[in-house]
């Protein structure tokens, strides 16, 4: 392992005529390649900087000054850098600081990173649950990830999908998708739903088979509105396959277009629709959602006319709920 004090003095010794950001790059570089620990790369940004500089990890804090050494870290709003999970770097320097502050405070994060990644438990786990999920992993590639999560070969389990901002039991893995990221999580699929919305539930798939689960479950999601903030891939049936579908299609249905200038242009108009798609007669609509039926008859034609089919037939009601299941395909997002 390379030392901190001898890393500064290689760094001095560079070309005086490179800059000093370029010195900052391979200083970091050199600490990742040498596999440095954290103490060592905070030691290192603090002897760079000058200044205190710390970072806090997994409920643990560590701050050393100019030195090297230990401190108790100064309350303050001091500049600071994400990593990790929870993680956090920062230089006890008010800003603006010195030139190359804001750039030592990166590598060290991203240096930081890098370790947590490598050393982390929790950084295991989550590639393990990113590889079982991920369908064009390699089936060994999955099976190891499988037996890192102890996952039972012939049980089935569950892939459960959330927004990022809502809270999970057990290990969960963060997987970026073009709807925002999301946080994916692994259950049996014997497991009692108790679910805070919005959350999509997979299909029941034994561990190599999980990345359809996945799928399913992120379109699950896809498919929750105020009304059903928990879907599951199985209550929703063939409706999961359409929206699978879906996806492969370039071309906007005209049912879709026109549902979508209608909400647009009245935002109130939708709760009204979900209601018609899901209730056998205006009356019920009427009953949830506290209005009078006259009131309810003549919205609902207002509406037939507006996306150019009736909404109040059996086959208008299937229209309106294929519609509007690709209406939130199309908009949910999870940011």
């Amino acid at each position: 392992m390379v030392s901190v004090q001898g890393l500064v003095w290689r760094l001095k010794a560079l070309d005086p005529v490179a800059s000093e950001s370029l010195k900052v790059i391979a200083y970091f570089d050199t600490l990742i390649n040498s596999r440095a620990n954290a103490d060592m790369l905070i030691r290192g940004a603090a002897a760079l900087c000058g200044c205190p500089v710390g970072y806090s990890l997994e409920g643990r804090s560590i701050c050393v000054d100019a030195s090297g050494q230990r401190i108790t870290s100064e309350q303050g709003q001091w500049p600071s850098q994400p990593f990790g999970i929870d993680g956090k770097a920062w230089i006890q320097r008010a800003r603006p600081g010195f030139v190359n502050d804001e750039l030592i405070l990166e590598r060290l994060a991203l240096a930081l990173g890098v370790f947590w990644d490598r050393t982390s438990p929790v950084a295991i786990t989550r590639r393990a649950m990113e590889a079982v999920i991920d369908g064009d992993m390699p089936e060994e590639k999955r099976s190891e990830g499988a037996r890192l999560l102890h996952l039972e070969r012939d049980r089935m389990y569950r892939v459960h999908a959330t927004p990022v901002t809502t809270s999970m039991p057990g290990p969960t893995a963060l997987v970026q998708t073009p709807f925002g990221p999301i946080k994916a999580g692994i259950r049996p699929s014997t497991e009692a739903l108790e679910e805070v919305g919005p959350t999509g539930v997979g299909l029941a798939r034994a561990p190599r088979e999980l990345y359809y689960s996945w799928e399913t479950a992120l379109l699950a999601l896809r498919l929750t509105t105020p009304r059903h903030s928990v879907q599951t891939a199985d209550e929703l049936g063939s409706l999961i396959v359409l929206a699978g579908r879906a996806d492969d299609s370039g071309q906007e249905p005209t049912d879709v277009t026109n549902l979508r200038q209608l909400v647009e242009g009245q935002p109130k108009a939708l709760p009204m629709l979900e209601a018609i798609a899901e209730s056998s007669s205006l009356r019920s609509v009427a009953g949830q959602l506290h209005l009078h039926h006259s009131s309810v008859q003549s919205r609902a034609a207002e509406l037939s006319i507006a996306l150019a089919f009736d909404i109040r037939t059996p086959v208008g009601r299937v229209r309106l709920t294929l519609a509007l299941a690709l209406f939130r395909l199309a908009t949910n997002r999870f940011d």
